[in-house]
C-alpha cells in the first residue's frame, strides 16, 4: 500500500483511512481530501481541532480552557536554617520558595516546549500544502502564527529569571567589619565594596564601588542569607516603583 500523501482524493482516502488516522494520531498531520485537486475536506487530529486558536501569548491550555502546568507563588526574604535542625537543613520557608521556584521554571519551560510543538505543525501542514502549491493556504497558516511566537519569548525570560534567583548566592559580609564584601573583575580575592549613587543612569540607580576601610583590616568572609525576591504565579514579583512626590514650591 502506497504512503498517505497529506492531499489524497477522496477515493485513495477512503481505501487508506485507517493509515489516514492513525497518521493523524501519531504526528498530529492535517490530511486535505481532494476531488479533481481541489480541496474539499480535511481530516484533522482531535488536539488540533480542540486547540482551536488561542490569543496571542497565552499560556497553553487542554481542551477544557485549563492552563497545562500550574504556576505556585511564594513569599520572599531572608531565610534562616531550620532551628530544630541546629540549623544544619533548610528552613520549611526556604524549601517552599525553592520549590516554587523550580516548579515555576517547570511551567515556563512546559509552555515553551508546547508552543513550540504546535508552531512544528503548523509549518508542518503549510509544507505539505506547498505540494500542490496551493500558497493561499501557505499565507492562511503563517497569519494563524501572528503572535504565537510571544508565548515562547515571554516564558523563556520569566524561566531565566526565577533561576538566577535560584542559583544566586547568600551575602558575603567582612567578619570583622560587618559590611559586604564580594569579588570583582581584575581584583583578586574579596573586596570590600558599597553602594553609591550611579551618575551615567541618574535617578535611585547605584553602582557597586569598591574602598578600603580606613583601619586597613582585610576582609574575611561570612555568610548570610541573602534576600529572595517573592514568587507570584511562578514569576519573580518586582516591588513597584515608588511614585515620585512632587511639592509646590511657594512664592
Amino acid at each position: 500500500m502506497s504512503a498517505v500523501e497529506y492531499d489524497s482524493p477522496i477515493r485513495k482516502v477512503r481505501d487508506q483511512l485507517a493509515a489516514v488516522v492513525d497518521r493523524a494520531k501519531d504526528d498530529g498531520a492535517i490530511t486535505y481530501v481532494t476531488r479533481q485537486g481541489e480541496r474539499v475536506a480535511a481530516l484533522v487530529p482531535l488536539p488540533v481541532a480542540e486547540r482551536g486558536v488561542r490569543p496571542p501569548a497565552q499560556a497553553p491550555v487542554d481542551s477544557h480552557g485549563r492552563l497545562l502546568r500550574a504556576a505556585p507563588s511564594a513569599p520572599g526574604g531572608r531565610f534562616a536554617p531550620d532551628r530544630e535542625s541546629g540549623g544544619l537543613e533548610p528552613s520549611p520557608e526556604e524549601l517552599q520558595w525553592t520549590r516554587a521556584g523550580l516548579e515555576g521554571i517547570h511551567a515556563h519551560l512546559t509552555t515553551v516546549v508546547t508552543e513550540a510543538a504546535a508552531l512544528l505543525g503548523v509549518i508542518g501542514q503549510a509544507l505539505a500544502a506547498t505540494s500542490d502549491r496551493h500558497m493561499g493556504t501557505v499565507t492562511e497558516l503563517l497569519d494563524s502564527l501572528d503572535g504565537r511566537f510571544n508565548a515562547q519569548e515571554v516564558a523563556l525570560e520569566d524561566a531565566r529569571e526565577v533561576f538566577y534567583a535560584l542559583v544566586s548566592p547568600d551575602d558575603a559580609l567582612c567578619v570583622t567589619c560587618r559590611q559586604p564584601i564580594s569579588h570583582f573583575y581584575g581584583h583578586e580575592g574579596f573586596q570590600h565594596h558599597r553602594e553609591v549613587p550611579n551618575p551615567l543612569l541618574g535617578g535611585t540607580s547605584t553602582k557597586a564601588e569598591i574602598y578600603e576601610p580606613e583601619d586597613g583590616h582585610e576582609p574575611r568572609p561570612t555568610y548570610v542569607p541573602r534576600d529572595r525576591p517573592a514568587i507570584n504565579d511562578g514569576r519573580i514579583e518586582h516591588p513597584s516603583s515608588p511614585s515620585s512626590a512632587t511639592t509646590d514650591e511657594e512664592e
